[in-house]
């Protein structure tokens, strides 16, 4: 029997912090061109939650990586391709990190209907965009660990 340990729950959460950061970027870009301040919050508050999600994903992936290190071979699991995915993913936790904190001060500069700059929502928005990226980058990464099918679609 199987017991449930860090590698599920990593396998369960790693989803999270790319449609949080997706949702992020996207309610951010709507409320701008819409000039919605509810949605520009909402993607305030995606932002926040995307770096949370960033954190525990990265936790559990870095308490999974040393369970499998640590088995015997499983077949269809790529243990040299583990390296590149957490450094990818600590890319990704770094800037979530700092998009979450940027949301933070944003949040801050608009408390009791103030206005907050358009251009500090613009840079936040591009931050996002890249963040995003990286959490793609490194779901492609996590995702060649596991599944053949994806391990050369950049190369050929």
């Amino acid at each position: 029997m199987t017991t449930f340990n860090f590698v599920h729950i990593h396998l369960a959460i790693n989803h999270s912090p790319l449609y949080t950061e997706l949702s992020a970027f996207l309610l951010m870009l709507i409320g701008i061109g819409r000039k919605n301040r509810t949605l520009v919050t909402t993607g305030l508050v995606f932002t926040i939650l995307a770096a949370v999600a960033g954190i525990a994903t990265f936790a559990t992936g870095d308490q999974a990586k040393d369970i499998i290190q640590s088995s015997p071979p499983i077949p269809g699991v790529e243990k040299l391709l583990i390296a590149p995915h957490e450094t990818a993913a600590l890319n990704f936790l770094i800037i979530a990190c700092i998009s979450g904190a940027l949301a933070i001060v944003a949040l801050f500069l608009g408390r009791g209907g103030r206005a907050r700059p358009l251009w500090f929502e613009w840079l936040l928005t591009f931050v996002i965009f890249v963040s995003f990226f990286l959490a793609a980058f490194t779901g492609l990464l996590g995702g060649r660990i596991h599944h053949p099918e994806v391990r050369y679609l950049i190369t050929g």
